[in-house]
């Protein structure tokens, strides 16, 4: 026999000798079982860390173990019930998602509302079952069978998963870079466009609880009390709430009666608060013995300056659905702010003012107000930039002539060149933002010029730098248009 055959012979009679004869199959499988078992007793344990235990014991099984948790789910205590449908959530795969639907179709009504949440916190399953209920809602429904509750229980399912995808959406209209502020348009997504037809009327029911901070209805599930977000998400209250009425002012219309009462209701209610707060200040002030550096005073100043930026917001949204209505508003807020004198006086004052004005359509008055928020300690970076969005928009005004359409492009140009030479290097917010359209449009290389020496400059486009000493700063809220 030749060498080379010999040497295939005896490499081929080694691998049989390292497999696993059959007794060693089936002791395997037999400790399988064993581990398996051990893990099922322990979530029914009273001892939560045992149950934590068998859940992470059994994870690790899967996908072996992935028919046994199936088939224990219907049979198994509702506390037991319980860990299996986390087991089979961290699994993801089409067959246990199938489980976790047929189990929310028999299951008693206030069990499927966990089943219905643990689908929803999964991105991937819930993404995968919203599209294929897209495809063919008749035959998404028909996976509950013909008799009651099980289409309405997996139709209450596609609510909630819908209701993720538009906050999905909308908490992904902040930045990549981290800035959070407004230009028109920014909320065009969450019209839904090309899907179902009530999906606008959905999204401004979720960004009107966002913004109102109010529970909405779904399913049974966070039925009163605050809004709560279907997945966690690392925004802060000011932010999210600040977003979604300019969300709410960008979706809604005069026709939307019973939004725009709400909103109506939360600027009168806003409007008691901030009254309040002024009258806690001067009292503080006065307790304080007339101490407008302490520690109190200053807090006091502060909930009343929040206080000032939340009915600004309101305002603002309300002036973008009833313009005509509410520009009175507007121009009494802006006289009472100016009004205000020391040490009453707002610290933002003039960042207010600015902001409400730009998203009031007032552009040569917002510009005016950011030339003296700057006079005034606010940043030379960000006010030089929301000018330059301001002078952008102002050229989009009908019956402009072509000259001074031509002079507000320049001096849009000549202020984001400004902004820039300030420190400003939020390169991501600055691509994003639609009020600087009409420079990429008309003024595109000199856009891009602007784009490429940033990036040169800072090397990384972090959020704002301030370029007289190196150090980072984030706007505060009033500032950012």
């Amino acid at each position: 026999m030749p060498l080379r055959a010999v040497c295939c012979l005896l490499i081929a009679l080694a691998g049989a000798a390292l497999q696993p004869g059959p007794a060693a199959i089936a002791d395997a499988a037999a400790e399988h079982r064993t581990v398996a078992d051990r893990a099922l007793k322990r979530l029914a344990s009273p001892v939560l860390s045992e149950r934590r235990e068998g859940v992470a014991r059994l994870v690790e099984l899967l996908p072996g173990v992935r028919p046994r948790v199936i088939e224990a789910l219907p049979r198994s205590p509702w506390s037991v019930q319980v860990h299996l449908i986390e087991v089979l959530a961290q699994d993801r795969s089409e067959e246990a998602v199938q489980a976790l639907l047929e189990h929310l179709t028999r299951t008693e009504a206030t069990q499927s509302v966990l089943i219905q949440t643990t689908i929803a916190e999964d991105r991937k399953a819930a993404g995968r079952l919203l599209a294929a209920w897209r495809a063919d809602p008749a035959a998404f429904l028909e996976r509950g069978g013909k008799d009651a509750p099980g289409p309405a229980r997996l139709g209450a399912l596609v609510r909630l998963l819908r209701r993720a995808e538009i906050e999905e959406l909308f908490l992904g209209r902040k930045s990549k870079s981290g800035s959070t502020g407004y230009y028109k348009g920014q909320y065009e997504r969450l019209r839904g466009k090309g899907k179902e037809s009530d999906y606008l009327r959905h999204a401004l029911e979720v960004v009107t609880g966002i913004a109102l901070d109010e529970a909405i209805p779904t399913a049974g599930i966070f039925t009163s009390g605050v809004y709560r977000f279907v997945r966690p998400h690392s925004l802060d209250e000011w932010e999210l709430r600040s977003m979604a009425l300019n969300a709410v002012g960008e979706l809604c219309t005069r026709e939307d009666k019973l939004v725009v009462t709400r909103l109506e209701r939360h600027l009168v209610q806003v409007m008691g608060e901030r009254s309040d707060l002024f009258r806690r200040m001067r009292m503080v002030r006065r307790e304080q013995g007339y101490d407008y550096d302490s520690k109190v005073f200053q807090n006091a100043l502060s909930d009343w300056e929040d206080a000032l930026g939340e009915y600004l917001d309101t305002l603002s949204c309300l002036h973008q659905i009833e313009p005509d209505r509410y520009g009175p508003f507007v121009t009494r807020f802006v006289e009472e702010l100016q009004s205000f004198r020391w040490p009453y006086r707002p610290l933002r004052v003039w960042g207010y003012i600015a902001g409400l004005l730009i998203r009031a359509g007032r552009y040569d008055q917002a510009m005016a107000a950011y030339r003296k928020s700057m006079g005034r300690g606010g940043s030379r970076a960000l006010g030089f930039y929301n000018m330059a969005c301001a002078s952008a928009s102002a050229s989009r005004k009908i019956g402009l002539s072509a000259s001074r359409r031509t002079g507000y492009l320049d001096d849009a140009l000549m202020y984001l060149s400004l902004c820039v030479s300030e420190g400003w290097s939020d390169v991501d917010w600055m691509n994003e933002d639609r009020d600087l359209d009409p420079i990429r449009e008309h003024r595109g290389s000199a856009y891009a010029h602007l784009v490429v020496r940033i990036k040169q400059e800072w090397h990384v486009p972090d959020a704002l730098k301030v370029k007289k000493d190196g150090k980072a700063r984030d706007p505060k809220p009033g500032e950012r248009k």
